[in-house]
């Protein structure tokens, strides 16, 4: 009984700090008329070379006035200071004796709390053993732990559900990652189970796909391109070939002509000549042996070409027969 009225006398117990309220004066309206005086004083004194002397007296007498009074300050200041800190030199050691159960109590409180949360831990290892089962690879507990599952007002029904959760995410996360049908499907799943960003994860994916189009289009244009040329290139040498056909056909032709042109010419002038060779022996036999003599007028009406009818006059000419064209 009496240590119960102990124990209540103790935890209803205040310690009783008072304090009455120091006073300390000063006549601060007389020195502050005196100081305005002295201001008025020397407010439109204009001093010279030659009364320099007496403003310096007046400056030095001036700052020994503000540095006695700046020291009572000070000295009031101390002393009016002296009960606080007696006061607080005394307080801080009551403080520092409520420390010492405080500091015994809470570590034993922080002892059982540790144990608390050693226990939460090891009860939150066996949640996740059963719930994560064959995904722990892709869920390992450092990476989904949550530090508020140690509190005491989190209940394991609670921490069950939100690793559920967890897992249910990231399945359906990986399943989203599979049906994109991706080069890059690996290297995105790993990159989502990194962060578990899917958002980001996906990103990457179209852009890589985006890349690999660019990619695809601009080898398709290339080859387009190249087919074209190749085909140009055919086509040129197509014609080329055609082009040079042509010519070696037309120049077969041409020489084909000239040979046959050469042969009948060769032809015509052999002709000629044989009948020219063959004319002059029938002239040469009509021809009398002799020339000399009676010669009488004949008139003959020849159908004569312009050229045979010069070689006619000519022969005449040579062999001395008198002729007239009438």
């Amino acid at each position: 009984m009496r240590m119960n009225r102990r124990k209540e006398i103790m935890e209803n117990y205040e310690v009783q700090v008072q304090q009455q309220t120091g006073k300390i004066t000063c006549d601060f309206e007389g020195a502050k008329a005196y100081l305005s005086a002295r201001l008025d004083e020397y407010r439109n004194v204009v001093f010279t070379e030659d009364s320099k002397k007496d403003a310096k007296a007046t400056v030095a007498s001036l700052r020994k006035e503000k540095k006695a009074f700046a020291d009572k300050v000070k000295e009031v200041r101390d002393e009016y200071m002296k009960p606080l800190q007696e006061f607080a030199d005394k307080a801080k050691e009551l403080v520092d004796m409520y420390d010492q159960p405080i500091n015994f109590i809470n570590e034993q409180v922080s002892a059982f709390e540790q144990r608390r949360i050693e226990e939460k831990r090891l009860q939150i290892n066996e949640l996740y053993q059963d719930c994560l089962g064959d995904m722990q690879k892709e869920l390992p507990l450092q990476k989904i732990y949550n530090s508020k599952w140690e509190n005491s007002t989190v209940n394991p029904t609670q921490i069950r559900r939100e690793m559920m959760e967890r897992k249910e995410t990231v399945k359906q996360g990986m399943e989203a990652i599979r049906q994109m049908h991706s080069d890059v499907e690996d290297r995105a799943i790993s990159m989502f189970l990194e962060s578990y960003d899917l958002t980001k994860t996906i990103l990457y994916i179209n852009q890589y796909q985006q890349q690999q189009n660019e990619i695809r289009a601009r080898e398709q244009e290339r080859i387009r391109r190249e087919e074209e040329e190749r085909i140009r290139r055919e086509e040129r040498m197509k014609l080329e070939a055609e082009q040079r056909e042509r010519e070696a056909l037309e120049k077969a032709e041409r020489e084909k002509q000239e040979a046959i042109a050469a042969a009948e010419a060769e032809k015509q002038a052999a002709v000629q000549q044989a009948i020219e060779e063959t004319a002059q022996e029938v002239i040469d036999s009509m021809i009398p042996a002799d020339l000399e003599g009676e010669s009488n007028l004949y008139e003959y009406r020849l159908a004569l070409t312009a050229d045979a009818k010069e070689k006619l006059e000519t022969y005449l000419t040579s062999v001395g027969i008198d002729w007239e064209l009438i």
